[in-house]
């Protein structure tokens, strides 16, 4: 729970005397005019955030359809590695129930995660 001001107070010297001893003042003074200020921090942490989240969802796809009988099914279709090579397969199906809403999604999927257990 430290604040974001640790990278002006112990990475950024701790980095200059690194940049300092391999490159000289020159680089330094480079260095220095890198951005450290709070908002600078907090708005790279979300930007990494955001694109973590991206890539996970990227790899887990939830998918909604209808059956033969107007049913609404779920599909899940996982990505995963296995071996050194990346896999891809239908997870599960299952019936989804009459609202349809995210919550609904997130409820059917879960039971069946935990049916697994």
């Amino acid at each position: 729970m430290k604040s974001h001001t640790i990278a002006e107070t112990v990475i950024l010297p701790a980095c200059r005397e690194i940049v300092r001893v391999m490159f000289g003042e020159d680089a330094v003074s480079e260095l220095n005019k890198i951005p450290f200020s709070d908002n600078t921090i907090r708005r790279r942490i979300q930007d990494i955030s955001g694109d973590i989240e991206c890539n996970i969802k990227s790899k887990i796809h939830v998918d909604e359809s209808t059956d033969i009988t107007g049913k609404a099914q779920l599909l899940v279709i996982v990505r995963f590695i296995n071996d050194e090579a990346i896999v891809e397969d239908v997870l599960c199906c299952k019936e989804l129930p009459e609202t349809r809403k995210g919550q609904d999604a997130f409820d059917v999927l879960n039971l069946y995660l935990e049916y697994c257990e």
